[in-house]
């Protein structure tokens, strides 16, 4: 036989399915991406401040002031903190409900008489019910609420003077809302205003403070016609797109006399949760309870070769802290989602919109994420509020990453013809790092689709030419694994086969 491909002519990874309609397809990874085709490790992170903050991070946002001084914003189950001129500061307001805590179910949320009375239940079918941060920049200040305290506050930044030390409630607004967002009109927008999930209220143009409406200003109000309430909101283009627990609105500006409109996108296609919506310039895209859905003017779904991974393992008592960010350099939009009993996100996936492609992993493990652009890289925390600068160095000196390594694993491939063995004598290279050797190939192999798998050996290659394999098989599975210490492309690995008997 001439020389055949050892690794899928396919790239992206694959989990839908069985592994026969899987066969020729990678099937698993971690800290890997898919570019060109080729597969790279993704890159390290490192800790950003070395502070960590009280609270589980929930939401995050960056904008610049007006003496062009970065501003990070960042909402957790406790506080609301400002990282300005490199200092964190808690601007938490005075009176302040905190977001309720991922506790114990509590008694009543499971079966009758399947566990013990009195105590915490361990499990139930309720999904739990998650407050959330919505955080803006009115100008170079900060607009922020959390939908446990109901306030719209702002923090000003001052960039001429001294910030403020604390975020006040904004004179005259809405209480009892779900959160915010600011128009390209300056507005200030209250999602749930007034203890309404459906209500949607904006104050006077240029002036957050007015929300009566009158002859002599813009304030007003709408109401969504849905079956679900308000989830959160995203500037995007000319429009606010309106998510909530059912669907997809847009408020879209239309002038004087009735300031806004609403148009009603699409039904079934609710957000998981309130970070799991993903903005770039080009399209909207966030992940659902059974699938992920773009918006680019027209609604359709994505078709992702990953749905299996998702949600055969998500927790559904815990999706909506399913949290999504968009990494802008590599063309992808990945998500975290928990897994198991996890109550925080444990694995995630990374879909690559240039080449529709799609990887899966679980070693990186973060609550929010902001793309890089005001911030020269991305940044993201972890559960314990430990900020990171994402694609920032090499994976060995990255944090937490203990003994994790790169790795992509195929489908079982049949090699041989029929029912006869194939002979394995030699590995040919396709692949580029600084220093040989930088992949590991380890072979497994099995008689029959039924039958148990046997190590078949691992190899690299140490130089720029053959590797010696031998080694009979019907059908194989590979893994391949890559170094943290350097950066590895892999491309089409070939095989020298030969074909044998049928024993």
């Amino acid at each position: 036989m001439p020389y055949v491909p050892i690794t899928p002519q396919v790239p992206g990874i694959r989990t839908n399915g069985t592994d026969y309609s899987n066969k020729g397809r990678y099937v698993d990874s971690d800290l890997i991406r898919f570019h060109n085709g080729n597969i790279r490790p993704i890159g390290g992170w490192t800790k950003y401040s070395s502070a960590s903050l009280t609270g589980q991070p929930m939401a995050m946002h960056s904008w610049k002031d007006n003496a062009d001084n970065p501003v990070l914003a960042v909402g957790t189950r406790s506080k609301l903190y400002v990282f300005y001129n490199d200092v964190w500061t808690d601007i938490t307001p005075t009176s302040f409900v905190a977001p309720t805590t991922n506790s114990a179910l509590g008694y009543g949320a499971y079966l009758y008489g399947r566990e013990d009375y009195g105590d915490a239940r361990s499990s139930s079918g309720l999904q739990t019910n998650f407050d959330r941060w919505s955080l803006d920049n009115w100008g170079e200040d900060l607009v922020a609420c959390c939908s446990s305290d109901g306030r719209l506050l702002k923090w000003e930044s001052n960039s001429g003077g001294t910030a403020e030390t604390i975020a006040t409630a904004i004179s005259n607004a809405p209480t009892g809302c779900e959160g915010l967002v600011v128009t390209n009109e300056r507005h200030l927008v209250a999602l749930g205003a007034s203890n309404d999930p459906r209500k949607i209220q904006w104050s006077d143009s240029e002036d957050y403070t007015v929300w009566t409406p009158s002859a002599t200003n813009a304030a007003g109000s709408l109401q969504l016609k849905t079956k679900g309430k308000i989830v959160s909101a995203e500037r995007w283009q000319t429009d606010i797109l309106l998510f909530t627990s059912n669907g997809l609105h847009r408020l879209y500006y239309q002038g004087q006399p009735f300031v806004y409109g609403i148009q009603k996108v699409a039904e079934a296609v609710g957000t998981i949760g309130s970070e799991a919506v993903i903005a770039t310039s080009g399209f909207v895209v966030w992940m659902t309870d059974n699938g992920i859905v773009l918006y680019d003017g027209t609604i359709r779904p994505i078709e992702s070769d990953v749905h299996d991974f998702i949600f055969d393992n998500i927790y559904e008592n815990f999706s909506a802290v399913t949290c999504g960010g968009h990494n802008a350099e590599w063309g992808e939009c990945i998500w975290f989602f928990p897994s198991g009993t996890s109550t925080t996100p444990d694995k995630y996936i990374i879909w690559n919109y240039r080449e529709n492609t799609w990887a899966v992993g679980s070693t990186l493990q973060r609550v929010c994420w902001l793309d890089r652009g005001v911030f020269p890289f991305a940044l993201a925390f972890d559960s314990s509020g430990n900020l990171y600068q994402q694609e920032r160095t090499q994976l060995n000196q990255s944090e937490g990453i203990g003994s994790a390594v790169p790795f992509v694993t195929t489908a079982p491939m049949e090699i041989g013809e029929g029912d006869r063995i194939a002979q394995v004598n030699q590995l040919l290279p396709d692949e580029d790092c600084t220093n040989l050797p930088c992949l590991t190939f380890e072979f497994t192999g099995r008689p029959n689709p039924k039958g148990p798998s046997t190590s078949l050996g691992s190899f690299q290659f140490k130089t720029d030419g053959y590797t010696d394999a031998r080694f009979n098989a019907r059908e194989v599975t590979l893994q391949i694994k890559g170094q943290t210490t350097q950066d590895f492309v892999v491309g089409k690995i070939r095989a020298d086969v030969k074909l044998r008997g049928k024993r």
